[in-house]
């Protein structure tokens, strides 16, 4: 695991995935910390680097854990969620993300159906969910006050290719992530699932990726 710090307030916690073909794929998370108190944005891939990434904001920030919000169902996301839940740590994610995840025995503490207020040390975040884009249930989250979108695997950094499309909806991530992007004009911060972050060109280039072809009629047009 990397973390990567933003500021005094930001952070960005990424580990690594192994893929059969042996390359790493680097996957985000985020931790934002404000007066002694943090919510963690996304696990790490397993319960072992969850621990240690729980231990580092506890320990090395010196502050409380209030809550890990969950973007979507995979492992990338939610694969260390039962490392929190051991340590009573609140869980946030859309009802469909909690449906998702009861396969797999683990369970979301606070689901909600489209829009979630977290609140800590009385400074605001919103999770919301606008649509399906890299999965069904992905949601977006964002805190106003550092103007900051962290938007999970359905964002993708500059230059990225399509990715996992398992569980995709293809047909609807331009313009999920074109509701994003009119939902948080002042975003100034925008974390994606895997590779570099960035800012709103993120969202412009995500939209673009995922454009609908426009089918041409070529002919006679006498």
């Amino acid at each position: 695991m990397e973390i990567v710090k933003l500021s005094d307030h930001n952070y960005i916690h990424t580990s690594f995935m192994k893929l059969e073909s042996g390359a790493f794929v680097p996957c985000n998370g985020f931790i934002y910390v404000n007066d002694g108190s943090a919510i963690i944005f996304d696990t790490p891939l397993n319960d072992s680097i969850s621990r240690q990434l729980i231990d580092f904001v506890q320990e090395d920030l010196g502050a409380k854990i209030e809550g890990v919000v969950i973007n979507h169902f995979h492992k990338d996301a939610a694969g260390g969620l039962n490392a929190f839940a051991k340590a009573n740590i609140p869980s946030y994610a859309s009802e469909q993300t909690a449906n998702l995840l009861v396969r797999d025995s683990l369970e979301i503490t606070n689901p909600f159906t489209e829009r979630q207020t977290v609140v800590i040390k009385g400074d605001t975040i919103y999770n919301s969910y606008y649509g399906a884009a890299h999965t069904r249930d992905n949601i977006v989250s964002y805190i106003p006050s550092q103007q900051t979108i962290v938007g999970g695997c359905m964002i993708k950094s500059l230059n990225a290719g399509k990715g996992n499309l398992a569980d995709a909806d293809v047909t609807m991530w331009s313009e999920t992530v074109t509701k994003i992007k009119i939902a948080y004009p002042d975003a100034s911060l925008v974390i994606p699932g895997h590779g570099m972050y960035g800012g709103q060109e993120l969202l412009d280039y995500t939209i673009n990726l995922f454009q609908p072809t426009q089918d041409k009629v070529v002919g006679n047009l006498e």
